[in-house]
């Protein structure tokens, strides 16, 4: 006989055919066995959904400001992406350095602004973190790039904004699909 012994999926020990049952799940030596493997797929299932409930009960109690960042880190790469190929908004240099997405008016003087496009352009990391902003150029390059009207704009006073963990989290969606498809954009373009 070819086939006298099989494999339990439970004891993974081998034991004679006909003594064994066969389930849709895999053969077993005994019933006792295949009731314990089926227990332990539900086990298992169980143990999956506690782990996917206490990652979602983490993600629940994170604070504001984690929300906040993250989508800050999505439209400042996206920024970034945008502004690739052209120089730094404030000094005008191409380098190998590093580039931020520098805001022309801050987030801490306008919040409200934080997430305004018009508001904030590629700007090299010495301009952006040891001038300041080195705003007088910057103020100049961008009346160039977006017109005196929209500078007049960024610079008068706006409606304040308060945004919420589902406000964040649909600005990071955005800015990571705006991101993606400017990617592909650019990709097919080159």
């Amino acid at each position: 006989m070819a086939n006298s012994k099989r494999r339990c999926k439970h004891c993974r020990e081998y034991h004679p055919a006909p003594a064994g049952i066969k389930t849709p799940g895999g053969w077993f030596c005994s019933v006792a066995h295949a009731a314990d493997f089926a227990q332990g797929k539900v086990r298992t299932e169980r143990a999956r959904d506690h782990a996917r409930m206490h990652r979602q009960r983490k993600m629940d109690v994170k604070p504001i400001g984690y929300w906040m960042k993250r989508a800050q880190a999505a439209f400042n790469a996206y920024i970034r992406e945008r502004d690739a190929v052209e120089p730094c908004i404030s000094c005008g240099r191409h380098h190998d350095g590093q580039y931020h997405a520098g805001h022309f008016r801050t987030t801490g003087a306008a919040p409200e602004l934080r997430f305004e496009e018009a508001n904030c352009h590629k700007q090299c990391a010495p301009c952006n973190n040891h001038l300041s902003g080195n705003l007088v150029a910057y103020r100049v390059s961008l009346i160039d790039k977006i017109g005196l009207a929209w500078v007049e704009w960024l610079e008068g006073p706006q409606e304040p904004k308060r945004y919420r963990k589902e406000d964040y989290q649909a600005i990071e969606a955005e800015y990571k699909n705006k991101l993606k498809l400017l990617q592909q954009h650019q990709g097919g373009q080159q």
